[in-house]
């Protein structure tokens, strides 16, 4: 009864220990909020310290860079092959009772009862004649054994081969790391720019509701004096709420974008975050010809495809290996209890070798496999290098797009600002109505957005033409 009380207590004390380790989501939203990385940036958050939270928190990163470690330990684990493996062997046993072996020694017997009658004492001779069988302990009762043994590879083709298959396999995950680090910078950079150009719309919005507003005013005075028909003043009305929805919609989805980017750097999405102005500065690019050519040197997937043809045509060689013979040599030391050895320990070293004559076609067909994986790798291959040269062009193309319609929009910002200086001189002498002057401010502001936009996805192209050569998606120094 007590055995089982005390059970019970300390099944009890494991559910409360365990109970007291798991966090309520509150506690895990709480966690997330009370990062301490987040207190040396201040208030609001640059790009460059946006990118920085990404790499130290982003769960994608992370899960990338254990797989890498996981490939790394692969390779290591496939080098063991080469290396000798010693093992500490023993072994007790006990039986019920000894085990005897009866031995036959009448011959033995009888020539000394024969020589004993003949010397005159035939008692001594008839008693040894009598004697048949002499019984021997071959197993002891308890017996124990205990050794040391070694094994190394002299000749296994395959795991020369593995291990080329394991070194590719890690270089492979470092590409694969490598690029879903440049496509989170390119991520949390596009989530970052899209904000800043809600941020920046949000502005022109407020310009047009003031406007507007100003428009319903004199309408309502129109109204009044039957200036204009009831429908003209509910026009106005619905332009207004509509505009009003625009910008609710607007913080909508500033709010929304907010937790994305909170979401990219594994932080509490509830959280508000101010983001810094960005400084666009147009950055040099080069031709086209240079661009594929940095793309087919340097494309992050174009080397994955590369290095998993050579994995595959490893694949076909251990494949090809195991039609071959095996050789092992090995060796050890032996200690045993049993007492009918003089010497109960001894060296013992071996040369032992295997080669499958049939195994039910398995290697033919692992073989034939082997071939057909590697044909698959190469076609994968080809089709990606064409596929590099055709993004190439497209991200080279759409930036040059970009490039030619900012320019545009720069000159046509230029003009809309010395509209709007004449509009606020305008004003300023009662030549213009409030309502003129806030239709020029929300023009300009709508340009301004555009601009900012256009700059944004400046940034963004560079950034995927960029990555399609191999190249860091982010300037040095953002």
């Amino acid at each position: 009864m007590k055995l089982k009380i005390s059970f019970l207590l300390f099944i009890s004390f494991l559910n409360f220990s365990c109970s007291n380790t798991k966090l309520s989501p509150n506690e895990k939203i709480e966690n997330l909020t009370k990062v301490s990385s987040l207190d040396k940036y201040g208030k609001t958050l640059s790009l460059k310290e946006t990118l920085e939270i990404a790499r130290k928190r982003n769960l994608t990163l992370k899960i990338k860079k254990l797989e890498r470690e996981i490939s790394t330990l692969d390779k290591n684990i496939a080098f063991g092959n080469f290396l000798p493996s010693i093992n500490l062997v023993g072994n007790y046993s006990r039986l019920n009772d000894d085990v005897n072996v009866d031995l036959n020694i009448s011959p033995l017997t009888g020539a000394i009862g024969q020589a004993f009658s003949v010397m005159g004492s035939p008692a001594i001779g008839n008693q040894f004649s009598s004697q048949k069988t002499m019984s021997s302990t071959l197993i002891e009762k308890s017996s124990y054994t205990y050794g040391i043994n070694a094994q190394v590879p002299i000749f296994v083709p395959s795991y020369w081969y593995l291990y080329s298959a394991r070194k590719k396999g890690e270089d492979i995950s470092k590409l694969v790391e490598n690029l879903t680090k440049k496509m989170m910078d390119l991520k949390v950079t596009s989530q970052y720019f899209y904000i800043l150009t809600l941020e920046s719309q949000e502005n022109y919005l407020k310009d047009e509701i003031k406007s507007i507003e100003e428009t319903k005013k004199r309408a309502a005075l129109s109204l009044k004096v039957e200036g204009i028909m009831p429908w003209e003043y509910e026009k106005a009305l619905v332009l207004l709420k509509y505009k009003k929805y625009n910008l609710k919609e607007n913080e909508r989805n500033l709010r929304l974008a907010k937790m994305n980017l909170l979401k990219s750097l594994n932080l509490n999405p509830m959280n508000n975050i101010k983001l810094d102005s960005f400084k666009f500065k147009k950055r040099p690019f080069p031709s086209l010809e240079k661009c594929i050519l940095n793309s087919i040197g340097n494309n992050e997937v174009l080397k994955i495809n590369n290095l998993n043809v050579e994995v595959n045509n490893n694949i076909k060689k251990i494949a090809i290996s195991n039609f071959l013979p095996k050789i092992i040599l090995g060796g050890g030391y032996v200690n045993n209890s049993n007492k009918l050895l003089s010497d109960p320990d001894f060296l013992n070293t071996s040369v032992s070798g295997v080669i499958s004559l049939f195994n039910g076609f398995k290697n033919i067909n692992e073989y034939k496999k082997a071939i057909r994986k590697e044909k698959i790798a190469n076609l994968k291959l080809e089709k990606e290098f064409m596929k590099t040269i055709i993004e190439t062009a497209n991200a080279y193309y759409n930036l040059n797009k970009i490039n030619d319609l900012l320019d545009i929009a720069n000159l046509n910002l230029k003009a809309e600002k010395g509209k709007l200086k004449q509009a606020k001189a305008e004003l300023s002498v009662g030549m213009i109505s409030e309502e003129q002057y806030f239709n020029s401010l929300a023009s300009y502001n709508q340009i301004l957005t555009n601009v900012k936009k256009l700059e944004f996805n400046y940034n963004l192209a560079l950034s995927s033409l960029n990555i399609t050569m191999g190249i860091s998606p982010t300037i040095k120094g953002e």
